[in-house]
């Protein structure tokens, strides 16, 4: 009944979507003639009620595809592929998007909302462009809503209901992956609103005002477009285990071209509404965002550009194809014979070092690196496709080409600010000249002495100090200005410029998100450093400036899958840092096995580090260790970066209540972004001080001894002192108690005591223990954890040899032999 409903409700969506067309379209014809001019507007506002059912309409399928995730309607084949019983609801809600057919649906959905909400509450100058954009609007979301019905429905019933689903695929069950495919949608399906009324003011031939009637939704798609980037990269980097976070991925593009163009157009859309030109440049935007959306639809989907973001191989290649060279042709069309409005309204930049000349440079920056990523997407299946030879245009090649652009386009980032203020720009210069110095040189001072010496990378640490620079000092002379004023207090002053001024100071605060994210990018592509390791229980090794010591394997079954995971021990120098646990993880209904990081972030640097294999008997592992430079001004910036440009979308409202709520909303969403990039473990736990190495003092600790005696272990000073952690509930440690108990008796008297110290055990089954073994060496009670946590146990038996100096001579991690332990003691005494 469930897979019926579903498609029934898709199945009208599409009628109501051509409905609307033709009324919308009959509205314009009937009300360009004055005597039918009233039955234009009756048909008008049938057509508007249409857009309200078709929201309504697919927003109901997309709820009855939830509902039946939510309750395991198995004999839905979308469901059995992509749920099970045994996954947790906030992954049953985000497997309805986890495919290729519920996808299309939030599609679907999204498209007929946006274009209900951009029609519907339409501002005064887009109401004579609204007939004409709901044509449009309407014919995109027949397309796609036909193309979820006939080629790839979420309703399919199967023969027979399995009892149980697949399961989500384990690379989406990233807390990102909730976020990530609906960001990138409203982005996607946000510059179609756009599209469809600059064709509709082509159409009219009112060129003007469309850019002013479309600026919050293009910057919502923009936003929407960003934050899933951001969402993306966080996900390849926590989940994909290969250390990096943009590799350059044909469907990593596919998101990135249309919010280069999205750029552009809001930076041309600026120039337009103060009467500066730049129309002919929107218009071409605007027609590349929506036609890049499709791209990026057909690389997704299609199966004809490889990736690991893809969607298995599908017929819809050929439809999204169509679809691109539609639009593209028909929109060029239209904006060649509309070429004559256009001239008429366009303005010339006279110079390059103007406000006019940044926007204009800007835009061809934009433009060129939407060129240069496109060909480079394109390149493998073109080269595949004419020659027989698969040209892989990889990382490199797209540094080597992108990197000289973008260093231009963070120049511009810094020249905008000192620039905007036309007469004035060369006093205003002159005033910020020690600002703009100062900028470009202490940020590649600051980073040659922290080591980063590579030349291109100083060039580079120079233009964002400019940009950085210049970009501050606007934010200052805007206080000092208000200040001269009122007398505020300078964080009443800024809080008063950001509030009133959103547009402005919203989009400095993107260029400074944007400037602190090519720090990042700088530091990890021109610092990057991998190596591999295998280390032996217990053994510790050497990759920079870390040492790393293998504490344990463990295994456990946890929902769906099998997890087996390492304790690994992490100092800098001698310095504990933390406990790393990269895992891998086998998923049972699916058969694949996923790689899980760990990973320890700081501002100068992240360590990452993965579970790369392991001998049979657990006794050795192999690590790869990469460390990523200056990564998290990577994410910092990206927080900066969406937090202007919510600034910028900020809605006034008079309403002071509303105000605070929208406050309080934004800051909820950017900590808990901020909380997911740093406050989560990420496989990183700390375990006290962490276990002391060879060569450091050994803590020291007062233990109660069973006879009742208090023992300190600065008491034994020069004597050699074995001090051995096990429990009685430890198979491992009671199997080395009588080869303790040898060595105990062999070695006492000769300088040498032992101290047993019980981990998480009662005094009664500790006595028993010690009766039953005959263990006559002094053994104590941990309570509370306390020596242990000193001495960072993550797991038992331990034992610690501790010279007569108090240093610590030798650590063995596991059940320790009379003959090792032997071994050591003789050495020490020699």
């Amino acid at each position: 009944m469930v897979g019926e409903i579903g498609t029934l409700l898709i199945g009208l969506s599409l009628a109501v979507a051509l409905y609307t067309a033709y009324a919308a379209w009959r509205s314009i014809q009937l009300s360009a003639v004055p005597a039918t001019a009233a039955q234009g507007k009756t048909w008008l506002q049938s057509a508007q009620n249409a857009t309200y059912a078709l929201a309504g309409l697919l927003g109901a399928a997309l709820l009855v595809l939830l509902v039946a995730f939510l309750t395991d309607h198995f004999e839905l084949s979308y469901v059995a592929q992509h749920s099970s019983t045994v996954i947790p609801v906030y992954l049953k809600i985000s497997a309805v998007w986890a495919g290729q057919e519920g996808s299309l649906l939030l599609w679907c959905a999204l498209q007929a909302l946006f274009a209900a909400l951009s029609t519907g509450r339409a501002s005064e100058r887009a109401r004579p462009l609204v007939p004409w954009a709901m044509v449009f609007l309407s014919l995109i979301s027949a397309f796609f809503v036909a193309v979820t019905l006939f080629l790839s429905p979420p309703f399919t019933l199967l023969a027979q209901a399995p009892l149980e689903g697949r399961g989500l695929n384990p690379l989406l069950r990233h807390p990102g992956m909730i976020f990530h495919p609906p960001a990138l949608y409203v982005g996607y399906v946000g510059l179609a609103i756009p599209f469809a009324f600059a064709m509709a003011a082509l159409i009219t031939r009112q060129i003007k005002e469309w850019t002013a009637a479309i600026h919050t939704w293009t910057l919502i798609a923009w936003l929407g477009l960003g934050l899933g980037l951001l969402l993306g990269m966080r996900w390849a980097y926590d989940v994909l285990g290969w250390g990096g976070y943009w590799g350059w991925d044909p469907v990593e593009n596919a998101g990135l071209l249309p919010w280069f163009t999205a750029t552009a157009l809001l930076h041309g859309a600026v120039m337009q509404e103060e009467q500066r030109g730049f129309h002919g440049w929107n218009m071409l935007m605007v027609i590349f965002s929506f036609a890049l959306v499709l791209f990026g639809t057909f690389a997704t989907r299609s199966g004809m550009i490889q990736s690991v973001h893809a969607y298995t191989a599908s017929n819809l290649g050929g439809y999204f194809l169509t679809a691109i060279a539609v639009t593209l042709v028909g929109s060029l069309a239209l904006l060649f014979t509309r070429r004559a409005v256009l001239k008429t309204s366009s303005a010339t930049v006279e110079n390059l070092l103007s406000r006019d000349g940044m926007f204009f440079l800007t835009l061809a920056l934009f433009s060129t690196l939407t060129l240069s990523v496109l060909v480079g997407s394109l390149l493998p299946t073109l080269t595949e496709v004419f020659s027989g030879q698969r040209f892989e245009a990889g990382p490199e090649w797209f540094d080597r080409v992108t990197g000289p652009q973008f260093a231009v386009l963070i120049l511009v980032i810094g020249l905008c600010p000192l620039l905007g203020r036309g007469v004035a720009a060369l006093k205003r210069l002159q005033q910020l000249r020690w600002v703009v110095i100062a900028g470009a040189v202490v940020v590649p001072v600051a980073a040659a002495m922290a080591g980063l010496t590579e030349v291109f990378s100083l060039i580079g640490f120079a233009f964002v100090g400019f940009a950085g620079a210049a970009t501050l000092a606007e934010f200052v002379d805007g206080v000092i200005t208000r200040r001269k004023r009122t007398s505020e207090a300078f964080l009443n002053a800024l809080w008063h410029l950001l509030r009133l001024q959103r547009r402005k100071y919203g989009g400095y605060l993107v260029h400074l998100g944007v400037i602190l994210m090519a720090i990042g990018i700088i530091g990890t592509r021109m610092y990057p450093f991998e190596a591999q390791t295998s280390i032996n229980v217990g053994q510790a090794t050497t990759v920079g400036e870390y040492t790393f010591i293998f504490e344990e394997l463990k295994n456990d079954f946890i929902a769906d899958y099998s997890t087996t995971w390492a304790n690994v021990s992490v100092y800098r120098g001698t310095t504990y840092l933390t406990t790393l646990q990269p895992r891998l993880n086998r998923y049972t209904g699916t058969e694949q096995t996923i790689t899980v990081p760990a990973l320890h972030p700081a501002l100068h640097e992240d360590l990452y580090l993965i579970l790369s294999g392991w001998t049979s008997n657990g006794e050795t592992a192999t690590f790869k260790v990469v460390i990523n430079v200056l990564v998290n001004f990577l994410w910092l910036g990206g927080l900066i970066f969406l937090a202007g440009g919510a600034l910028a979308l900020w809605p006034r409202m008079a309403n002071r209540t509303w105000n605070i709520v929208a406050l309080v909303v934004g800051l909820f969403l950017l900590i808990g972004a901020g909380w997911a990039m740093w406050g989560m473990s990420h496989g990183s736990v700390s375990y006290g001080g962490g276990r002391p190495l060879v060569g450091q003092q050994a803590p020291d600790f007062r233990l109660s001894l069973l006879d009742g005696e208090m023992v300190s272990l600065s008491d034994l000073r020069g004597k050699v002192t074995v001090v051995n952690f096990w429990a009685t509930w430890c198979p491992s440690c009671v199997d080395e108690m009588p080869d303790l108990q040898t060595v105990w008796e062999a070695y006492n008297g000769q300088n040498v005591t032992f101290l047993g110290i019980a981990y998480q055990d009662s005094e009664t089954n500790v006595r028993s223990a010690l009766v039953q073994y005959g263990t006559t060496y002094p053994v104590g009670l941990d309570t509370g954890d306390r020596i242990a946590e000193q001495y960072g146990i993550t797991g038992i038996p331990e034992t610690f040899i501790v010279a007569p100096d108090g240093r610590v001579a030798y650590v063995h991690v596991g059940p320790i032999t009379a003959d090792v332990l032997s071994a050591q003691l003789d050495a020490l005494l020699k």
